[in-house]
């Protein structure tokens, strides 16, 4: 068997633009929400999540945490 790596491999041009868009909000030091993932990687979500980000699953959860603001 052969295994043959792609010469081009990553993420499409709106996931990596979201994904560095969250990284350079961490910066700021503030804890980051997104509604559902914002990419289908496990890896990257543990990653973030490990980061602080927070993942809100449904619309109760957005709710959830206007009313605590």
């Amino acid at each position: 068997m052969e295994v043959r790596l792609a010469e081009c491999a990553g993420f499409c041009f709106g996931v990596k633009r979201a994904v560095d868009t969250v990284y350079e909000q961490l910066k700021t030091g503030k804890t980051i929400y997104t509604y559902g993932p914002i990419v289908h990687n496990e890896e990257v979500e543990r990653e973030l999540e490990a980061r602080g980000v927070r993942v809100l699953e449904n619309e109760e959860a957005l709710e959830r945490l206007d009313a605590a603001s």
